[in-house]
C-alpha cells in the first residue's frame, strides 16, 4: 500500500465534502488546504468520529463567520478517521 501522510489523506475528504462548493466554482486546489493542515496537527487516534466532526466544524466556523452543527461533518470526519487509523 502507498504511504500517504495525514494531511493528504484529511485534504482528501475536505476537498470532497467541498463545503459551499467553492471547489465545484473553480476555486484554487488548496482553498481548504489551511484547514486540512490544521486539522492534521490537532486530530489523534484517541479522537471519536465525533471529536472530528467537531475539530472540523470549529475550524469552519472561524472561516466562515457561522456557527456550523458539526453533524454536517460526521460522514466527513467518519472517513478519515477509517482513513487514519483503521489501517492494518
Amino acid at each position: 500500500m502507498q504511504n500517504i501522510n495525514k494531511f493528504e489523506i484529511i485534504k482528501k475528504y475536505i476537498d470532497e465534502y467541498d463545503y459551499w462548493e467553492l471547489l465545484a466554482c473553480h476555486a484554487p486546489n488548496d482553498e481548504f488546504d489551511s484547514y486540512s493542515k490544521k486539522l492534521s496537527e490537532m486530530i489523534t487516534e484517541k479522537d471519536s468520529v465525533e471529536d472530528i466532526a467537531k475539530m472540523i466544524a470549529t475550524i469552519m466556523d472561524k472561516s466562515f463567520g457561522e456557527e456550523i452543527n458539526p453533524k454536517k461533518f460526521i460522514t466527513t470526519a467518519g472517513k478519515i478517521k477509517k482513513a487514519l487509523y483503521a489501517q492494518e
